[in-house]
C-alpha cells in the first residue's frame, strides 16, 4: 500500500489545546512516515489580523475574566436558534473569502489529506474539497460542539464514547472513538520516583500539582494558598502564560510559568488541582492522576468535568480556597486509589497514532 506522503494539520490559536493536539498529530504522522511532508498551520492566519486578534485574545480574556460570556456564546451556538444561525451565516461567508488561500497552500504542497483540530473552516473545506482530498476532524474535548459534527467529513475522531454517541444520534456514522490526540511522550512516563528526582521534588512528601492550564486561568492562587498549609505536602504550581499569577505566587510555593516537560510533573504528583481542559485532562489520565477540578469554563470544560467525574476519575472542587480539605479527604481512605484506576481506564495515550493510522488507511 502506498504511504500517505503529505498531510495538513489545521488548528486555531484559541487557547492552547487545539494547537497542542495538532502538534501531537504532526508528531505521529512523522513517526509513521519520517520522509513525509506535514503542514501545521493556524487557520486564523488566513483571516485578517484584527479578526485573529479578536478571536484568540478574546477567548483568553473571557476564560480568565468573564467565563459566563464564553458560556453564553458556546451554548447559544451549540443549540439551534437565532444565535447559531447567525454564526453559521458569518462562518460560511468568512470561509468563502479566506479558505481559497488554504486550498492554494494545499495545492502548492501536494497535500493528500487534511485534519482539523478546531471547527473553524473545517466543514466548509470538507465540502469544497469533496472528491479531491479527504478532510477529517479530531475532537480536543470529551464531548463535541455541533459545529464539529458533520457527515461531510471523511471521518471524525471522537474524544470519548460520549462524543461518538452524539454523532450517532444525528445519523453521523463515519466516526470512531479515538480519544483526544496527545504527544507521544505521554505513552512512556517516568516512575514517580524518577520524575521527582528529575524535578528536585522530595520523595517522602505528598506532591500536589496545581495548574490553570495553558493560559493560567482559574482560582489557582486560592487553591495553592490552601494547600500550602498542609504539613508533609509539597505544592507545585504551573501558571502557564499568566505572568500576573506567576508574580503573585512565586513567594509562596514552588512556582513555574510555562513548562515543556509537563509529563514529568504529572508523573511526579500524587494528585492534581486543575482546570478540566480536554488536552490537560487527557495528559493527566495517562499518569493515572486523581484530579480535583476547578473553575470549568462554561461549555466544553463543564462537559469535560461531567465526563471525568461521572467516570470516577475526578472530583469537582467548587471552592478552591478549601482545596486542602478535599486533598485530606482524597487520601483519607481508598478514594485516591480508585480515582487513579479509573483515570488509567480512561487514558488514551495512543490516540494520535491511531488517528494517523486510520487516515493512512492502515487501520
Amino acid at each position: 500500500m502506498k504511504k500517505l506522503n503529505s498531510l495538513a494539520v489545521i488548528y486555531a490559536s484559541e487557547g492552547t489545546g487545539h494547537r497542542t493536539a495538532a502538534f501531537a498529530l504532526c508528531e505521529a504522522f512523522l513517526a509513521y512516515n519520517p520522509q513525509g511532508r506535514v503542514i501545521c498551520c493556524d487557520i486564523l492566519d488566513f483571516v485578517p489580523a484584527w479578526l485573529k486578534y479578536v478571536v484568540s485574545e478574546g477567548y483568553v480574556a473571557m476564560a480568565r475574566h468573564a467565563p459566563w460570556l464564553w458560556g453564553a456564546f458556546y451554548w447559544g451556538s451549540d443549540r439551534p436558534g437565532a444565535q447559531s444561525r447567525a454564526f453559521e451565516w458569518a462562518h460560511e461567508r468568512l470561509c468563502r473569502l479566506y479558505l481559497p488561500r488554504l486550498k492554494n497552500l494545499f495545492a502548492a504542497n501536494g497535500t493528500e489529506a487534511a485534519i482539523f483540530t478546531h471547527y473553524f473552516g473545517a466543514s466548509e473545506l470538507a465540502k469544497m474539497e469533496a472528491g479531491r482530498i479527504p478532510v477529517y476532524c479530531a475532537d480536543t474535548d470529551f464531548e463535541s460542539h455541533r459545529f464539529q459534527r458533520g457527515a461531510e467529513f471523511a471521518w471524525s475522531f471522537a474524544g470519548s464514547p460520549n462524543a461518538v454517541r452524539q454523532r450517532l444520534a444525528e445519523g453521523i456514522y463515519n466516526v470512531s472513538d479515538a480519544g483526544v490526540p496527545i504527544a507521544q511522550k505521554f505513552k512512556n512516563l517516568l516512575s514517580k520516583e524518577e520524575a521527582r528526582a528529575k524535578l528536585g521534588l522530595p520523595q517522602d512528601e505528598r506532591v500536589i500539582l496545581v495548574s490553570g492550564g495553558g493560559i493560567g486561568a482559574g482560582s489557582v492562587f486560592n487553591a495553592a494558598k490552601s494547600l500550602a498549609a498542609l504539613r508533609g505536602t509539597r505544592v507545585a504550581v504551573i501558571c502557564g502564560s499568566n505572568a500576573k499569577l506567576f508574580a503573585q505566587m512565586k513567594e509562596n510555593v514552588r512556582i513555574e510559568g510555562f513548562v515543556s516537560n509537563m509529563e514529568d510533573y504529572y508523573a511526579a504528583a500524587d494528585a492534581a488541582v486543575m482546570k478540566p481542559g480536554g488536552l490537560s485532562a487527557s495528559e493527566a489520565l495517562c499518569a493515572g492522576l486523581p484530579m480535583l477540578l476547578i473553575d470549568p469554563v462554561p461549555g466544553q470544560e463543564e462537559l469535560n468535568m461531567a465526563y471525568l467525574t461521572s467516570n470516577g476519575a475526578a472530583w469537582p472542587l467548587p471552592r478552591p480556597s478549601r482545596a486542602a480539605e478535599s486533598v485530606v479527604a482524597l487520601f483519607a481512605g481508598e478514594a485516591a486509589q480508585r480515582m487513579s484506576a479509573a483515570a488509567k481506564e480512561l487514558a488514551r495515550p495512543e490516540a494520535a497514532g491511531e488517528i494517523i493510522a486510520k487516515i493512512a488507511g492502515e487501520e
